[in-house]
């Protein structure tokens, strides 16, 4: 099985394009005046715009056009139509591809540039490292890093290796991440978060299939099942910093990967990646489990108000909407304006739009507390 590529098609295919930006596009096409003599020197108009388009690759990307492989469109078009040349000269360019090459040769002296060596991926190796460490992002890697290359005078290396050298600072960011989020847990922190793992007393789940296992129609049934979960949540007893050592993004990718895992999963993975998703997890069942419960505080006082049912039948959707836009531009002294009918009409609509919100919401947590993939899954 080919193993999967860290960077899509679209994004490998844009690191070694020229730009695509109609600005950047004309200042690459924009020749100095040494260029132009440069250019001059050669025989040929095929050979003039071959060296100019080899000069703009070498640019930007910054790699050496390949034998056979036909320029941008739009990159072409306008560097022929800049130095004066026919487009169509291209075909009749570098036939022997003894020339291509020795117009390379006389290019990287010109511009200063050398091929890629390994050494280079070493040196750099250090700072995609640092890198990964704030960012998962592959794209963000690889462009930094044919930056780097860029400043360097160095020509691109193949996609291959430079997907290479981001996976290799993906994977030790990521190991420093775990170091460092782990090294904010006592042994006494990890012992219980480990202890998530395992069944809870009197019941056929594990603590964590049971902290995520938020009952349907959650809004029904009051706040107890959300407090007994947040109790056992706290008595965890996190430090306060652990998100900002990871970082949001971070954060959502291990929760995302503990959605696909089992417990027994789990288990079996590195004791720093286990911690660091468990807690990821256990943060971000905090937030939803405390929005919850003050939107339930909230549907609480609503329901305190003992309003009969069937009300939305009485009125159109379209002037349910219309009260409640109206209702939403308006103050309180606004409203005590407005005739008495009118005004219970119009608080009445907010408090009906309002309750949906706080449900819709609800959900929504629960949702994301539960996880997709641990939908209905029994865990032993």
């Amino acid at each position: 099985m080919s193993k999967r590529s860290l960077l899509t098609l679209q994004q490998r295919a844009y690191l070694l394009a020229p730009p695509s930006c109609e600005y950047e596009l004309e200042q690459l096409t924009r020749f100095s005046e040494q260029d132009v003599v440069l250019i001059q020197q050669h025989r040929g108009t095929a050979n003039r715009l071959g060296v100019a388009v080899l000069l703009c690759y070498l640019r930007h990307p910054g790699i050496a056009l390949e034998a056979g492989c036909r320029p941008s469109p739009r990159l072409l078009r306008r560097v022929a139509a800049v130095l004066g040349l026919e487009e169509a000269a291209w075909e009749g360019y570098a036939v022997r591809d003894q020339t291509r090459r020795e117009h390379l040769v006389k290019l990287y002296a010109y511009l200063g540039l050398r091929p890629y060596r390994a050494e280079d991926g070493q040196t750099v190796l250090p700072y995609l490292t640092r890198l990964a460490i704030q960012t998962d992002q592959a794209m963000t890697l690889a462009e930094a890093l044919v930056a780097w290359l860029r400043q360097q005078h160095v020509l691109l290396p193949s996609i291959n290796v430079i997907e290479r050298l981001c996976a290799v600072a993906l994977t030790l960011g990521a190991r420093q991440v775990y170091a460092r989020l782990n090294d904010a847990l006592d042994t006494g922190q990890r012992q219980r978060l480990d202890a998530l793992l395992e069944r809870r007393e009197g019941c056929r789940l594990t603590t964590l299939a049971w902290l995520r296992s938020v009952p349907e129609r959650a809004h029904d049934r009051g706040a107890a099942p959300h407090m007994a979960r947040l109790r056992v949540v706290e008595a965890l007893a996190l430090p306060a910093h652990l998100s900002r050592l990871a970082g949001a993004e971070r954060m959502r990718e291990w929760t995302d990967a503990g959605d696909r895992m089992s417990c027994h999963d789990l288990t079996e993975l590195d004791p720093l990646r286990r911690m660091a998703i468990l807690v990821a997890i256990v943060l971000q069942a905090r937030a939803a489990l405390i929005r919850m419960l003050q939107n339930l505080e909230k549907l609480k006082a609503i329901d305190a108000l003992c309003l009969p049912g069937g009300l939305r039948q009485l009125i159109s959707p379209g002037r349910m909407d219309k009260l409640a836009a109206e209702g939403r531009h308006m103050t309180p002294k606004d409203l005590a304006k407005l005739e008495p009918r009118r005004r219970m009409a119009t608080l009445l609509v907010q408090v009906l739009e309002l309750r949906g919100v706080l449900v819709k919401d609800i959900l929504e947590m629960r949702e994301r507390l539960v996880g997709e993939s641990w939908e209905g899954r029994r865990f032993g």
